[in-house]
């Protein structure tokens, strides 16, 4: 029996009615996965192994060679304490070696992770109690425990590079420590043969002993050096730049003073400038002294602007700039112009963000994200002391943990590669990735709705033909299935090339970095 269907005008309205309905029911249940794989992403990872992972879908590239390495927090709490912020999370750093051959001959991903063993982390698993402070965690002993007690737990949960041979976690607060590339081991906390111990006045000595050494530095592709800098928090507070030449010798090559304990987080290097944003965010010493944790003590200076420093790498005098105040986490790129002009993009926020309580996130209590915007900053070096910097909103989606083409480091570009929040996304979690067109304004958005997809490492093949020849490495959690996997996503199109499933979960992490074939000494693939 044939049976036709009634195609009358009132028919297909209460059809497609109901069609509509039904997507925007589909789509509110999406929202709430959202939320709740959010939540579950940050159970504890209670495992360190090895494993070889299962393709689950499509084939790993024959050009996709070498080693990943990704840093972020893999708990929120110990010996029965939820850490009171999510900067605080124990680093563990996680390793996939792409490309050598498994049993059955095929190439194949090799993956492991391991906690970073900091001397604080060893020292609590042996006392079983929390033994340190950190930015948003207090010791036990309320008031009297916490008072005058100035060392940070050094969480090295930040962010892990390869550079001459090291591998580095790094935390913003301290020093680095020194992994094993294979296996992952704990070496030492490096000091960079003392460069890094403070030599100051004795009680400046006494109340930090070392000096901090940001999460974010930056290597220059010609010369193959390391710059970074380090905020310090003393008695007289100032902004040290770091040179590390050879892989070896770090010598501090610039003391900047500030007027304030002045809050940065990312820095950026041309060819010729350094350039560092100190943002009218401050951190309130006393009550931190007075037993307070520093997250509590930060407070935005009222009509304060935000001061950037154009700073030549050449030795010359450093040019000042301010713009409107902000608050940016993470830089995208800076590079000189056919003008000269120096030219920042970055992700803008309005203030300086109240990251969710790690207790109330698992307890499904989210608060807001900030709206996060792509703006671009033009410095002329040229201008006088004191300008107002041109700002320009650049568009796409509210994103965040930028990426771009690694040979496009301090030079121009075209292609920004972010976490991104849809629309309509709830509390403005990021679930999706983004490639924006910084010529023509244009977004390709991939949804991973409900999975959190992490930071997108931007992996060019090895002769490309073109900026977005290449491909993306994420790390998504996948709430119903309470697991992780690995994507290898088209740098083009955001298309899913591969997918390699994890045998546990990862919560959201930080900053990673990916080593080529080409810079693994042998045997690192297998």
């Amino acid at each position: 029996m044939i049976r036709h269907l009634d195609t009358k005008p009132e028919v297909m309205a209460r059809i497609e009615k109901g069609l509509r309905k039904q997507k925007q029911s589909e789509r509110m249940d999406t929202l709430h996965d959202i939320v709740r794989s959010y939540v579950a992403a940050h159970q504890p990872v209670t495992r360190e192994l090895q494993a070889v992972l299962p393709i689950s879908h499509g084939e790993l590239p024959d050009d996709l060679r070498g080693v990943l390495y990704r840093n972020g927090p893999g708990r929120f709490g110990n010996h029965g304490q939820t850490y009171g912020h999510l900067m605080d999370g124990d680093g563990m750093v996680v390793r996939f070696a792409i490309g050598g051959l498994g049993s059955d001959g095929r190439p194949c991903i090799r993956y492991r992770n391991s906690y970073v063993r900091t001397t604080e982390f060893v020292y609590e698993q042996r006392a079983g109690r929390l033994l340190y402070r950190n930015f948003g965690t207090q010791r036990s002993g309320g008031f009297f425990g916490n008072l005058f007690r100035t060392h940070l737990k050094n969480v090295a949960n930040t962010n892990v590079i390869y550079h001459h041979g090291r591998l580095f976690a790094l935390w913003e607060g301290g020093l680095p420590h020194l992994l094993d590339p294979v296996t992952l081991d704990t070496l030492e906390r490096y000091d960079f043969f003392g460069a890094l111990k403070n030599r100051g006045p004795l009680l400046e000595r006494v109340l930090l002993p070392e000096l901090p050494f940001s999460a974010h530095p930056k290597e220059d592709p010609q010369t193959g050096d390391l710059y970074n800098f380090g905020v310090y928090f003393g008695p007289h507070p100032k902004v040290l730049l770091y040179a590390v030449r050879q892989g070896v010798a770090l010598t501090v090559t610039r003391e900047i003073p500030l007027p304030a304990p002045l809050l940065s987080h990312d820095f950026l290097l041309t060819p010729h400038w350094q350039i560092l944003f100190l943002f009218p965010v401050s951190l309130r010493i006393l009550p931190t002294l007075m037993g307070q944790p520093p997250s509590y003590g930060m407070r935005e200076i009222e009509g304060g602007m935000t001061r950037i420093l154009l700073i030549p790498r050449d030795g010359g005098t450093i040019r000042e700039y301010r713009a409107a105040p902000c608050f940016v986490l993470h830089f995208v790129n800076a590079y000189e112009d056919e003008r000269g002009m120096v030219v920042v993009d970055g992700c803008r926020q309005e203030h300086f963000p109240e990251a969710p309580r790690p207790k109330e996130v698992l307890a499904g209590n989210i608060t807001d994200l900030p709206h996060v915007k792509l703006v671009r900053y033009i410095l002329n070096p040229h201008a006088e002391e004191g300008s107002v910097a041109e700002e320009r909103l650049l568009g796409g989606y509210s994103s965040e943990l930028p990426r771009i083409h690694p040979r496009h480091q301090g030079f121009p570009y075209r292609y920004v590669y972010s976490v991104s929040a849809m629309r309509d996304a709830p509390h403005g979690l990021f679930s999706a990735i983004s490639r924006f067109d910084v010529e023509t304004g244009t977004t390709v958005l991939r949804d991973f709705s409900p999975c959190i997809p992490g930071e997108p490492v931007m992996v060019p093949r090895a002769t490309p033909f073109a900026e977005d020849d290449g491909y993306l490495l994420t790390v998504v959690y996948q709430g119903r299935e309470h697991r992780s996997a690995l994507y290898v996503l088209s740098a083009r199109d955001l298309s899913t090339v591969c997918v390699a499933d994890l045998p546990h979960h990862l919560p959201p992490g930080f900053h990673g970095n990916f080593v080529p074939s080409s810079a693994c000494p042998p045997g690192w693939l297998f």
